[in-house]
């Protein structure tokens, strides 16, 4: 068990330790709670176009509604893909270093995270097409 959180630690610290340098080389931007101001969210006619102006001058109208649900729903369902990443190599790093006892355990955490990807990319996937239905 000790080995299990001293490598678990390690990983952590070696992760805080080496990401600044791989985001240093790339063209990394965080992500940003609004939109570029005149960026186009892909889809359901000209109202996603200047979404991010619309919010910030106030000029808001009901045809905005499926550009919040759209972008919203593509927000979490990339934090749902980051949570199942780390889900998925937390229980790869359990099932290595773990004990025999513990394999199982890491199986399973594995496992749920899939199922729990899975089933958020299905329900990204229905909200999509509900949308798509709707604004037709």
């Amino acid at each position: 068990m000790k080995n299990t959180k001293r490598a678990l630690i390690g990983f952590v610290v070696a992760i805080a330790l080496f990401s600044p340098f791989a985001f240093a080389q790339s063209n990394f931007t965080p992500p940003s709670l609004l939109p570029g101001s005149d960026e186009d969210l892909g889809g359901y006619g000209d109202a996603c176009i200047g979404l991010a102006t619309a919010i910030r001058t106030g000029d808001l109208h009901l045809r905005h509604i499926p550009c919040f649900v759209k972008y919203i729903s593509k927000t979490l369902i990339a934090f749902a893909g980051s949570i199942a990443v780390i889900f998925v190599m937390y229980g790869g790093y359990i099932y290595i270093l773990g004990a025999d006892n513990q394999k199982d355990k890491a199986k399973k955490t594995i496992q749920y995270a899939l199922v729990g990807l899975a089933v958020s990319l299905l329900a990204w996937v229905g909200v999509d097409i509900i949308l798509q239905i709707i604004t037709e």
